[in-house]
C-alpha cells in the first residue's frame, strides 16, 4: 500500500516531461522502446474511419517484459451495425538494453495487430510482427526531444524488413507534437519511400503528469494508402 501511493504522488508531483522521458509507448502508431513497468498498466484508444475504434491493454509483468491484447471494430457509433474485429491481437515488448548517456534504449518486440481498414482506404498496412525498436531523449528547450527507429519482420513473409523512423517533441504545459514515418520497405512497391513516398503520420498531443495523454492524429499524410483522415488518440498509465 505505501509503495503504491508513492508512485502515485510521483506521478503527480513530476512534471510532465520528467514522469514520462523514455517511456512513450508509441511514437503516433508505431511502437517505441518504452515499456510498461511492473505493477503498472497501460490502455490506448485510437480512432479510424469510419465511426471505428481500436484499443489495447498492456501490462508490466516483471522488469523488462510486458505482454499485451488489442481489439476493435467499426461503427461503433452512428446508425450501423458494429462490425467488430476478426481476431483478438497479441503484442509483447521484452528490453534488451536500457537507455543511457551514450546509448539509445531497444527493446524487442512482437505486434500482430495489422492496420485497421478505413473509408476510402485502398490499402491496409500489415502487422509489424517481430521487431526491433530504439528510442534516445534529449533534454531541450521546452521539454524532452526524443529519436526513434525500428525494424521488423513479417514471419509469414520474412523477404523484406519494415523500416520507421520518428520523432517526439514535449513543450510547456503538458503539449507535445510527435512524428513518424514509415518506409514501407516490407510492403509493396507502389507504396515504399522510393516510389509512393511511405506512411507519414503527424500528431498533436496533451499529456498530464505521464498519465494521461490525449491526442489529435493526422495518419497518412502523403495518402500512400488512401485518402488520409484524422483521428483521436487516448492513453492511460494506471497502477495495479
Amino acid at each position: 500500500m505505501i509503495r503504491r501511493w508513492m508512485v502515485l504522488v510521483l506521478l503527480v508531483v513530476l512534471p510532465p516531461s520528467l514522469a514520462s522521458a523514455g517511456e512513450l509507448m508509441r511514437i503516433v502508431r508505431e511502437p517505441t522502446a518504452g515499456m510498461v513497468a511492473p505493477g503498472t498498466y497501460s490502455i490506448s484508444l485510437n480512432t479510424f474511419p469510419s465511426e471505428g475504434l481500436r484499443f489495447s491493454f498492456s501490462i508490466g509483468v516483471i522488469k523488462r517484459l510486458m505482454l499485451g491484447l488489442s481489439y476493435g471494430g467499426r461503427n461503433l457509433t452512428g446508425l450501423h451495425d458494429p462490425v467488430w474485429f476478426d481476431h483478438l491481437y497479441f503484442n509483447a515488448g521484452f528490453r534488451i538494453l536500457d537507455e543511457t548517456t551514450p546509448l539509445p534504449g531497444m527493446v524487442i518486440g512482437f505486434d500482430s495487430e495489422p492496420e485497421a481498414a478505413r473509408a476510402g482506404g485502398s490499402y491496409n498496412r500489415t502487422s509489424r510482427d517481430l521487431y526491433l525498436a530504439a528510442s534516445k531523449n534529449f533534454r531541450s528547450f521546452g521539454g524532452d526531444l526524443a529519436f526513434h527507429a525500428g525494424i521488423s519482420m513479417d514471419v509469414e513473409d520474412p523477404v523484406h524488413a519494415g523500416l520507421w523512423l520518428g520523432l517526439d517533441k514535449s513543450l510547456p504545459g503538458g503539449f507535445g507534437t510527435a512524428l513518424e514515418w514509415d518506409l514501407a520497405t516490407d510492403q509493396t512497391s507502389s507504396v515504399r519511400f522510393d516510389n509512393g513516398g511511405g506512411f507519414l503520420n503527424v500528431e498533436l498531443f496533451w499529456e498530464s503528469f505521464g498519465q494521461v495523454r490525449i491526442s489529435l492524429q493526422f495518419v497518412d499524410l502523403l495518402e500512400t494508402g488512401g485518402e488520409g483522415y484524422r483521428a483521436l488518440g487516448i492513453d492511460f498509465l494506471g497502477i495495479i
